[in-house]
């Protein structure tokens, strides 16, 4: 999805009123993606090997 700030700037070049909405979403999914990337990974290379 991209950074928080990257999405942040992004949408206030387009649209002020979206930036609030845009920073929870890609917070949220940074967040998911930290807290589940290591499990997914460690259990994708356990069923490798």
């Amino acid at each position: 999805m991209g950074t928080t700030s990257g999405v942040a700037a992004g949408l206030a070049a387009t649209d002020p009123k979206l930036v609030p909405y845009g920073a929870m979403t890609a917070t949220f999914y940074t967040g998911v993606g930290c807290l589940l990337g290591p499990s997914i990974l460690f259990f994708i290379v356990s069923a490798i090997y």
